[in-house]
């Protein structure tokens, strides 16, 4: 499985809301297939990944929000950086809900998410308090 960094953070919170139901299904199935093995190994990376697959912002392999100022690539590569993950590297998903655990803050969060759209509703801070 390919995940990006900003990812590993929407995770956590995800409701089952998203752009559309094509989108939400694949989420879910992703989140699913990990939930129930943890053990799964992930690339991790700050580019397409296989929940962008589904994304409306993802044109033929890349996300048309990727390369401008606070871009989500940015927000990948911060995530990556705290979480103390290369890009390219692989990790059971357990290690990465570990380093996630141990190394991840809610200030961290805010500033890392403070465009996105969903920042509003809490969901993906709930969750790493949840995950706690």
């Amino acid at each position: 499985m390919i995940l990006r960094g900003h990812h590993l953070l929407c995770m956590l919170g995800f409701k089952g809301l998203g752009y559309d139901s094509d989108f939400i299904k694949n989420m879910d199935t992703i989140i699913k297939k990990l939930k129930d093995d943890d053990d799964v190994l992930i690339k991790l990376v700050d580019n397409v990944d296989n929940i962008c697959e589904k994304c409306p912002n993802n044109i033929t392999g890349v996300c048309e929000n990727e390369h401008h100022e606070d871009s989500i690539k940015e927000m990948d590569d911060t995530v990556l950086n705290i979480l103390q993950i290369k890009p390219e590297t692989y990790m059971k998903y357990n290690d990465i809900l570990d380093k996630i655990k141990l190394l991840m803050t809610e200030e961290a969060m805010d500033d890392i998410c403070c465009n996105c759209a969903w920042k509003g509703y809490g969901y993906c801070v709930d969750g790493l308090k949840n995950l706690r």
